[in-house]
């Protein structure tokens, strides 16, 4: 019996579906020129970064600060490299945190509030700076997989440790899974509430059915985050939270058609 479709489902995915995080600095080992997996999904190509540190000298500068972010480089930073001092004796250093901010993706730093450091202040600045990769030249990546593969003749090394930054892209609800979510919702219902097909047309069984592959959908995207490279739960949980909600809607609407529950009979003297 056919409850809910592949449509409804669509219409309440519009903005219902935590959002992807960046992923930065992600090490990855070329061990051959075959395609690795990075990431357990699609990811978004525009956002790939392929980086690795060359050399371990640090970069210095002389930077003039405002209040405005201030840019040390036009490349990635490797993190936790960033040194400030008032000069370069480094008679004073400055707290990362405490009296400025770095981002590393972009290469600026900020001056925080109630810091020791003041717009208009000129500081010596120590870095170490990522050397980006090219795409087509030193790499080549399958986005919709998440895999990529070093190409000869690039500057990529065998055996190179890089680093990745990208956003993963959420195609947990492709059709396939769609399709599948339905088929099984809809099985569920007729199984549970339903054997003998006479509340077919109910637009309140179908707005459980509905919920129901809600559910499933958001459950299998919180197993396709835990399998992830990713090592972090966060967005698995948010999953859950959100298949837990949907759960709960449906068998708030199931209720009327679940027959009361009766307990064991009274004995009877005979």
């Amino acid at each position: 019996m056919s409850y809910t479709n592949a449509e409804l489902i669509r219409h309440h995915l519009v903005g219902a579906f935590p959002l992807a995080e960046s992923i930065a600095n992600q090490p990855l080992v070329f061990e051959s020129d075959d395609y690795l997996s990075f990431f357990n999904g699609a990811v978004d190509e525009s956002t790939l970064k392929v980086k690795s540190v060359q050399s371990n000298d640090l970069i210095r500068t002389t930077v003039s600060l405002s209040s405005n972010p201030t840019s040390l480089t036009a490349s990635p930073l490797a993190p936790g490299s960033v040194v400030v001092a008032a000069d370069s004796s480094m008679g004073t250093v400055y707290v990362e945190n405490s009296d400025y901010a770095v981002d590393y993706a972009s290469g600026t730093m900020v001056l925080k509030s109630g810091g020791s450091l003041g717009s208009g202040q000129t500081v010596t600045v120590w870095y170490l700076g990522f050397t980006l990769y090219t795409e087509g030249s030193d790499f080549q990546v399958k986005a919709d997989g998440g895999e990529i593969r070093r190409l000869t003749g690039g500057d990529i090394a065998a055996g190179e440790t890089v680093y990745l930054d990208y956003s993963p892209v959420h195609d947990s609800y492709n059709e396939d899974v769609l399709d599948n979510a339905v088929a099984e919702a809809n099985s569920l219902i007729e199984r549970e509430v339903d054997p003998d097909g006479e509340f077919g047309a109910d637009r309140t069984l179908q707005a459980a059915a509905t919920y129901r592959a809600l559910e499933i959908v958001c459950r299998t995207s919180a197993a396709r985050e835990l399998s992830s490279r990713r090592g972090e739960d966060r967005a698995a949980l948010a999953w859950m939270k959100l298949a837990d909600r949907y759960a709960e809607n449906s068998e708030a609407l199931l209720k009327g058609f679940r027959p009361p529950a009766t307990g064991p009979s009274s004995p009877v003297h005979s």
